[in-house]
């Protein structure tokens, strides 16, 4: 159950709706990171393009507006840690060093590659951005705090063996892509970051 950080070019984050309310302990933690780079999930806004039953085509970019959304809400957490709120048209501006939110609407607009649907959400966006730009690994801070079975947090599944925790593509993406997924909770990325070690689940990268 103990997640290892590995030497990295960008530490890529994707930040759920499921710890809006621990944003705090969150940058707390991250503003310890040299160099990473936040997605933000979907949260409330997506739960309420999703009540609007629209098309799928519709749904897709509506929902990604709702990352946006979340990461202006996270931006007044991360602006006194240090982190700069961001929306890059292009990949260029992943080689920078520093510590960012992003906003992914206008580059998913600009590189239109994931399918539209309800299958990929900030999860598979995240996965997408780190095989763009090279890094072998994102790490997914969700309250639940890894995959559970039988009541306990496992080291490690397959890609096809997170169960819901995920979104429908992602798996695709770890796969295709040789990517690995840390999942943790808002409580062990601090160990994560200033102890190279932290409780989660692995998912993927084979």
């Amino acid at each position: 159950m103990v997640g290892v950080l590995r030497d990295e070019k960008a530490m890529i984050v994707k930040i759920g709706g499921s710890v809006a309310e621990k944003l705090e302990t969150v940058f707390d933690a991250l503003k310890h990171a040299e160099d990473v780079k936040v997605i933000p999930g979907g949260w409330i806004f997506a739960d309420k393009v999703r009540e609007l039953r629209l098309n799928d085509e519709i749904s897709h970019w509506m929902a990604i507006l709702a990352m946006n959304l979340y990461g202006y809400y996270m931006f007044q957490f991360g602006k006194e840690r240090g982190f700069e709120l961001i929306e890059p048209a292009d990949f260029s501006f992943f080689s920078r060093k520093g510590k960012f939110i992003i906003l992914p609407y206008r580059l998913l607009r600009n590189f239109d590659e994931l399918p539209h649907s309800w299958d990929v959400t900030s999860d598979a966006i995240s996965v997408w951005i780190a095989s763009k730009i090279g890094e072998s690994r994102v790490v997914k801070i969700t309250a639940l705090g890894g995959v559970i079975k039988d009541g306990s947090i496992v080291e490690k599944v397959g890609a096809f063996e997170a169960g819901d925790i995920i979104d429908r593509f992602t798996p695709f993406l770890l796969k295709k892509n040789r990517i690995e997924l840390f999942i943790c909770s808002p409580e062990e990325i601090k160990n994560y970051i200033l102890r190279g070690r932290a409780k989660g689940t692995f998912v993927g990268g084979d």
